[in-house]
């Protein structure tokens, strides 16, 4: 017994020191899902006119003045309705749209902080490495739940003429079972919900890819610089960090998915009443560039300052929930 005791408590020991860690693993990933949902809210709003002017030019290929003022004039107008112009048409879809990016941006950065913390502790990637792949396979499926509220965010800033806009998300799902039966509303919607899938893998991948890299920068620059007032800097320099770390990203990530991005807002602008193509999501990319060629990316400039500021201002909120967390704690 008494030999027996030594090896009990390192046998405690190691339990305790595994729960801790595990704890302290959980707390960071739900750190990060709150970050990512309170974030979205003031970003998703501040950038959707900019967002509303991109779909515009992705759906029909106008410059983006043109774009401005079609979405200011009301867009198309729906059967039986009238349009004047309006600031407001800015702010269409804009309860769709939060409600979007809360739904994919809560678990974006849940279950990418889970899925790098997998392949980084289990599996023995690097943390880069960890980063590109773990947050490749979260975001396909946030991109894949969350393809509802974009599908409405579109077909509402966009007045597509269709008896689901604005009626939910669950009409999107009945409508298309009306329309096609089991089997094809199955594949009217589930196609439309994989391209976003593969969509948000690109992006995610991307983007928490390059957050990780700038974020190592950040964190160097800090250890090397000491100005006089070392705290007020530290305090500084992580908020402007964390900002430039997440806006930098977001831009990177917008320019890799982009084409994508068209296609998959090509598909949304029809209601669930209409099916799409049986093509995959490579084959409808190489469509859209041969039929469209560099028109394609007339729409980028306006997301990547949707992207840039909603991520910046998402940036800083981190930064601020960090702190506020770890003083409550």
């Amino acid at each position: 017994q008494e030999a027996g005791a030594p090896s009990k408590r390192r046998a405690k020991q190691h339990c305790h020191t595994l729960c801790v860690e595990y704890g302290r693993i959980l707390f960071k990933c739900l750190e990060a899902g709150a970050i990512g949902g309170i974030g979205a809210i003031p970003g998703t709003l501040a950038a959707h006119g900019c967002d509303c002017v991109k779909i515009r030019q992705q759906l029909t290929g106008e410059g983006i003045l043109r774009a401005i003022a079609s979405v200011y004039n009301g867009g198309p107008k729906r059967t039986g309705g009238t349009t004047s112009p309006s600031i407001s048409y800015f702010f269409s879809g804009a309860v769709p749209a939060v409600n979007q990016k809360i739904a994919t941006r809560t678990p974006m950065f849940l279950v990418s902080s889970l899925s790098v913390q997998y392949f980084e502790n289990s599996l023995g990637f690097a943390p880069s490495s960890a980063a590109f792949v773990g947050s490749g396979v979260s975001g396909y499926i946030t991109g894949f739940l969350a393809s509802p509220f974009e599908w409405q965010k579109v077909l509402v800033s966009q007045r597509v003429d269709s008896p689901a806009a604005g009626k939910g998300c669950l009409r999107l799902l009945s409508e298309a079972k009306a329309h096609h039966g089991y089997l094809g509303g199955f594949l009217c919607v589930g196609r439309r919900f994989h391209a976003a899938g593969v969509r948000n893998a690109i992006f995610d991948s991307t983007f928490f890819g390059v957050k990780h890299i700038v974020e190592e920068w950040a964190q160097s620059a800090k250890h090397d610089y000491k100005p006089g007032d070392r705290a007020t800097y530290m305090c500084n320099l992580d908020s402007f960090g964390s900002g430039l770390a997440y806006g930098v990203a977001a831009i990177s990530a917008v320019c890799v998915d982009y084409v994508v991005d068209v296609s998959v807002k090509r598909t949304y602008a029809s209601g669930p009443e209409r099916s799409i193509p049986s093509l995959g999501v490579l084959q409808h990319v190489v469509r859209l560039l041969s039929k469209d060629g560099f028109r394609i990316f007339r729409g980028l400039s306006a997301k990547s300052v949707e992207f840039g500021v909603s991520y910046v201002i998402t940036g800083f909120m981190a930064s601020y929930i960090s702190r506020g967390i770890a003083i409550l704690t």
